[in-house]
């Protein structure tokens, strides 16, 4: 993989109907759901790979969960950076990191996981 920070496209949700649609295209062409999802509160960055009927492997779960532990550490301890209540969960098939209180710390969060959660090399068939 490169070490550029747009080596994934990370599009935004504005609002659930758009959340909707994104989740509808990535049913009908067989991809993971990612995004960065805004609402009045806030931002959330979701992955979701029921669409593409796969999970991440253990190892890759695992690091997920490390890696999104490390930035929501360092967004909510940085003083810098206005934050609200942020709650994450991950599991095998999905993810989710919610309310971040800007996009720009939404995209570092999605950044963080993106090289991880769609490089098929971490999945194993759901």
């Amino acid at each position: 993989m490169t070490d550029g920070q747009d080596e994934f496209t990370i599009p935004v949700f504005n609002g659930k109907a758009a959340v909707e649609a994104g989740y509808a295209q990535a049913q009908q062409q067989g991809v993971p759901f990612f995004g960065i999802e805004e609402y009045e509160e806030g931002y959330a960055v979701t992955y979701d790979l029921l669409p593409a009927d796969e999970q991440l492997a253990p190892t890759a779960r695992k690091e997920v969960k490390t890696r999104l532990t490390a930035e929501v550490e360092a967004i909510v301890g940085d003083d810098e950076l206005a934050t609200v209540e942020v709650s994450k969960s991950v599991n095998d098939s999905l993810g989710n990191v919610s309310m971040l209180e800007t996009e720009a710390s939404a995209r570092r969060v999605a950044r963080a996981i993106a090289p991880i959660v769609l490089d098929t090399a971490n999945w194993a068939d759901s």
